[in-house]
Order: structure tokens, then sequence, then C-alpha cells
């Protein structure tokens, strides 16, 4: 793939470069366990199945990443769904779209990488561990395929990563997407006709 192309579809996936801001929803309650890895070298894998949240919360740790006073350009995300990819998915590919964010966004220091579906490429497990390995780079992945949740993958990056399995809203979360916060028993005999119609309605 030419890589002017490559630089045009990642631009799009990360307006933020430019921004400096990104919309990632409210707080997912395993986000702090997410966060606490961001200075390990382990490779961290957001697992399970497909729309249980997985991108919003990688989304939310670009979100911390940005308030932290991160450069936009130190982050690369990139999203392995893109139909335009889906032809070429190889470990070719994610080489190409690294150096060409390489070249033409930040040539140098740090890089927060953050590939969504990763499990579309075969043989991603071979270049995320050998970029982990050998470049200034943290990488975050979220995959939703059996392979991926299942123990091999740890033996395929050689025991370097970290892995968290994101579920759909627990109870506390979807009160919280609903602006109502319940902290003890009390709270929530007071407002329980409130929950319940949130129950029926949403």
């Amino acid at each position: 793939m030419q890589a002017s192309k490559i630089y045009e579809m990642i631009s799009s996936y990360n307006r933020f470069w430019n921004t400096g801001s990104i919309d990632a929803g409210i707080k997912r309650g395993i986000l702090p366990a997410c966060l606490g890895q961001l200075n390990s070298r382990e490779v961290v894998l957001l697992k399970w199945v497909r729309c249980c949240g997985k991108s919003t919360l990688m989304a939310q740790v670009i979100r911390e990443r940005l308030a932290k006073n991160v450069q936009p350009t130190e982050i690369l995300r990139i999203n392995l769904e893109e139909p335009l990819f889906s032809s070429e998915y190889s470990v070719e590919l994610l080489e190409q779209i690294y150096r060409t964010y390489r070249e033409r966004v930040q040539p140098e220091g740090k890089c927060w990488l953050f590939m969504d579906e990763v499990q579309n490429v075969p043989g991603w497990e071979s270049w995320v561990r050998g970029r982990s390995e050998t470049g200034d780079i943290k990488i975050f992945v979220t995959g939703s395929s059996s392979q991926m949740l299942s123990r091999e993958i740890a033996t395929k990056l050689t025991g370097r990563n970290v892995s968290f399995e994101v579920y759909r809203l627990s109870f506390q979360e979807f009160l919280r997407f609903n602006n109502l916060e319940v902290g003890t028993e009390l709270d929530y005999a007071a407002r329980k006709a409130t929950v319940g119609n949130f129950s029926v309605t949403t």
C-alpha cells in the first residue's frame, strides 16, 4: 500500500493530532487498572467479545495520556477493521503503517501505539513482540477472537503481556452512564424507583 494512502487513513483515525482531544465517554471501572500499566514494558491486551467496550476503553487511555500532557503526535491509533486494510492484512502492513507514522508524524521519541481488533492480522504477535523489545514504544491492543481469549497468546508474546477482560457495563457503570450515583444501600433504597425506570426504558 502506498505511504500516502496509509498516511491519509491513519490521519483520519487520529484527529486528536490536530485537536488535542478525543471523545471517549464516561470512564469505565477498569480504566485505573489499565493506567497502572502505562510505565511497564509489557504489551497490554484488552480482550473479550465484540461490542463490550474495548475500543472505548482504549480511547479513554488515550484521553488520559493527552490529559497528562503527552504530545498528541506521540500517540498512534490504528483501526484494523478498516475495510481498505482488509486485502493486505500482514505483518508487512503493520510495519508499513508504523514506518509511515515515524517518517511523517513522529520521527523520534516515545510512541504510544493502540491497535484495535489486532487479531485480523495473521502473525501480529511476532511484530508486536519485536517492536516492544527494540523500540521506545508502549503497545495496547484489543481483540475479540477465540485465539485472543486463549492462554496460547501469552506464549506467543513470550510472557511479556498483561491482559484485561473487558466486560459489558457493570450495574454501577450503567447507573453512572445514566448520571445517577448510588454509593450505599440507603442511596439505592431512596432512588429505587428511578433505577427501575432506567432498567425498563434503556
